[in-house]
């Protein structure tokens, strides 16, 4: 575990602002360019003891937030946020422990997420030279959960829960990020939408992994079997199978039969495995599709429709705007 030294110097490191501050693109240095989000905000600080790049989106209730803090000296981040929030949290390239309060610590571990509430504490992260840390976290108000969860049930259960006033994690466990959550992760970090098609797009992406989340956390009691081990690996092809041929049309009779999977097996192994039911995992992937090809405008609706499954692009259109919130023709407008 990481102890900070006590001559090490601190830096303060927002997690949420009150009001946006953002800087030029042009300021930022040109071997961090690549990883600019065209429709982020961004924040950057540098001086010897580290480089500090933060990108933010606001879609909606969701604030968006992908940091990312590259350690040229022993240092000490101090997380703050201006005003009280929660924070859906997923934790990439690094390990760090978080000194919460004077007798509380907590551990953010590489590939982990968590719902942490927090507040207007200052709190201590400890890096070495040449420790790199990134974040991705999803900030939203518990009033603003429970708005949501009056559209979507599944969220019912989360924001209901009323922590104490204080910085810590809602869940009483990590839990790890699993295939669902990583795929749109990936997708909202790779973005390159901007103005409506990012808005619509990310606030979908933000409500899944919301939803992913919620999932887990109602169901965290549960236990894996034998089976589930033996499955494990099929469970992992199905994945991909799914992932890489969103323009095929499967029952999921025919799933079972190409994975050797009876139904019972098939359905709730792949919710336990990535905490989604198969059947709103397959619509995702279809819904991803047709956003990316309606970016290519020479490919027709009814041509799109038609590779994702739908007898019309009207048929197609209902569903998508029940999906993403906006129809297809007015999003081919704005890309």
């Amino acid at each position: 575990m990481q102890v900070p030294l006590p001559n090490s110097p601190e830096k303060l490191f927002y997690i949420e602002r009150e009001e946006p501050g953002y800087i030029p693109v042009e300021a930022i240095p040109e071997e961090y360019l690549q990883l600019i989000l065209p429709y982020a905000g961004v924040y950057f600080e540098r001086d010897e003891h580290c480089d500090m790049l933060s990108q933010h989106i606001q879609v909606g209730p969701f604030s968006f937030w992908i940091q990312e803090t590259y350690a040229n000296a022993d240092l000490i981040l101090c997380p703050f946020t201006p005003r009280p929030t929660w924070a859906l949290h997923f934790m990439y390239e690094t390990s760090v422990n978080v000194e919460l309060y004077e007798d509380i610590s907590f551990s953010l571990e590489e590939k982990e997420c968590n719902l942490f509430n927090l507040v207007s504490d200052l709190h201590k992260v400890p890096m070495e030279d040449g420790q790199k840390l990134t974040s991705c976290h999803i900030n939203i108000l518990p009033e603003a959960l429970r708005e949501l969860a009056v559209e979507y049930p599944a969220l019912r259960r989360l924001a209901g829960k009323t922590p104490a006033n204080v910085t810590g994690p809602i869940n009483e466990h990590p839990y790890f990020i699993n295939s669902v959550c990583d795929l749109l992760i990936q997708k909202m970090l790779t973005c390159r939408h901007i103005e409506m098609p990012a808005h619509c797009f990310l606030y979908r992406c933000c409500l899944d992994l919301f939803m992913n989340f919620a999932y887990q956390d109602a169901h965290a009691a549960q236990r894996y079997l034998v089976d589930d081990a033996l499955h494990s690996i099929t469970f992992g092809q199905l994945f991909e199978y799914l992932t890489d041929h969103a323009h095929l049309n499967h029952t999921l009779e025919e799933l079972g039969t190409m994975f050797q999977l009876d139904q019972t097996t098939l359905r709730k192994g792949f919710l336990k495995n990535f905490g989604m039911p198969i059947d709103a995992y397959i619509k995702m992937t279809k819904m991803i599709m047709v956003f990316e090809l309606l970016t290519k405008k020479s490919t027709k609706l009814s041509e799109i429709a038609l590779a994702a499954g739908y007898k019309s692009w009207q048929q197609l259109d209902k569903a998508f705007t029940a999906y993403y919130g906006c129809d297809l023709e007015q999003l081919r407008r704005a890309m």
